[in-house]
């Protein structure tokens, strides 16, 4: 048994081979040398190269176990960076919004409103542009209408025809006794009335086309008011609130709401005065209470209005009339799944200078 560099280390029956027990872990060396002094000697050189490797080691494992700590330790200041205990840049309270806007869909039936007979969607339903979300109560009355308008504009049509073949053979009956006239084999008056006849189906034919002309468009404005009792999504994306139920008629609130939740937004009201610091680009932090994390968000739009604030602060020194900005940020692509069912939520916004 040979002693090298804390190994202890035994010749197998192979004169070339040995088995050495290193921190608990057992390595083989495969020696070439015909003598013992140069089987320790090489040995040693092995086992100190394998010291230093298990040095480097434990060195890494306690780096990697320190950066863990950090980051499970710390996940807002390591995961995002976002600092909203700062006086550095713009704070500003917001409201969690999609970037489609939160659109109020409702009929387009008149002054007088309708009566939902049939919908289609329920609440958190996603819908597709164009899809039908409602039927609307006169749905029935209104597709009779157009029916029968149809039905008058075919009927006119009809009797163009007949009168298109009564004007050619009027026209041909005045002609004939028009020449019979002149070579005196018919009468004056019976000429005359062949000619009366053929300028009536003229103007029938006139009167029957500028009818058909009005039934069509009579017919447009039924088809119109037919499709103005079906309620159609504006836009793809995932109905929020149902307003006005089947068997309601639909008020100023309108028929639902519904937005596209894949992009949300952070609408900040920034106070006019702090305005001209703040640019399209600049990078900032959401929060709010019973957040997991902090929320990375990018200005993209500034606002050209200035109107009073409509979101105050639960200190009750706050201002209440201030005059604000509004400016849209795009908050990070993983806090969609996270907020999106918490839309038009306060949150504290601090715009990094």
């Amino acid at each position: 048994m040979a002693i090298l560099s804390n190994a202890l280390c035994d010749a197998a029956k192979n004169p070339s081979v040995y088995y050495c027990v290193y921190n608990g872990h057992r390595l083989l060396l495969y020696l070439s040398y015909r003598n013992t002094n140069q089987y320790e000697a090489e040995a040693a050189k092995i086992l100190m190269l394998f010291e230093k490797i298990f040095m480097y080691c434990k060195v890494t494992y306690f780096l990697f176990t320190l950066a863990i700590f950090i980051f499970t330790a710390f996940p807002v200041s390591a995961k995002t960076g976002c600092k909203l205990d700062t006086d550095q840049g713009i704070g500003a309270l917001g409201r969690i919004e999609p970037r489609s806007r939160v659109i109020k869909v409702s009929h387009n039936a008149g002054p007088e409103g309708a009566r939902v007979e049939q919908l289609f969607f329920q609440e958190a339903d996603r819908v597709k542009a164009g899809d039908r979300l409602a039927t609307l109560s006169d749905h029935v009355k209104k597709r009779a209408e157009v029916a029968a308008a149809k039905a008058r504009v075919n009927s006119l049509k009809a009797q163009r025809i007949v009168e298109q073949v009564a004007l050619t053979f009027n026209k041909k009956e005045y002609l004939r006794y028009q020449s019979l006239e002149q070579v005196s084999a018919a009468s004056v008056s019976l000429t005359e009335a062949k000619r009366l006849a053929f300028e009536q189906s003229e103007a029938n034919l006139v009167r029957l086309t500028a009818e058909i002309a009005n039934a069509q468009a009579e017919l447009k404005v039924a088809e119109a008011a037919l499709e103005n009792t079906l309620i159609h999504a504006p836009i793809s994306g995932t109905v929020l609130k149902i307003l006005t139920w089947p068997g309601e008629r639909i008020g100023d609130e309108g028929l639902l709401e519904m937005a596209d939740l894949s992009q949300l937004d952070v609408v900040a009201e920034v106070y006019e005065s702090d305005l001209l610091q703040v640019q399209v680009g600049q990078m900032g932090c959401i929060s709010a209470v019973g957040f997991k994390r902090h929320y990375h968000a990018e200005v993209r739009e500034l606002g050209f209005l200035v109107r009073k604030n409509d979101l105050n602060d639960t200190d009750p020194l706050a201002d209440r009339d201030n005059r604000i900005i509004e400016v849209r940020l795009t908050l990070e692509p993983e806090a969609v799944t996270e907020l999106q069912h918490q839309i038009l939520r306060q949150v504290w916004v601090r715009i990094a200078p």
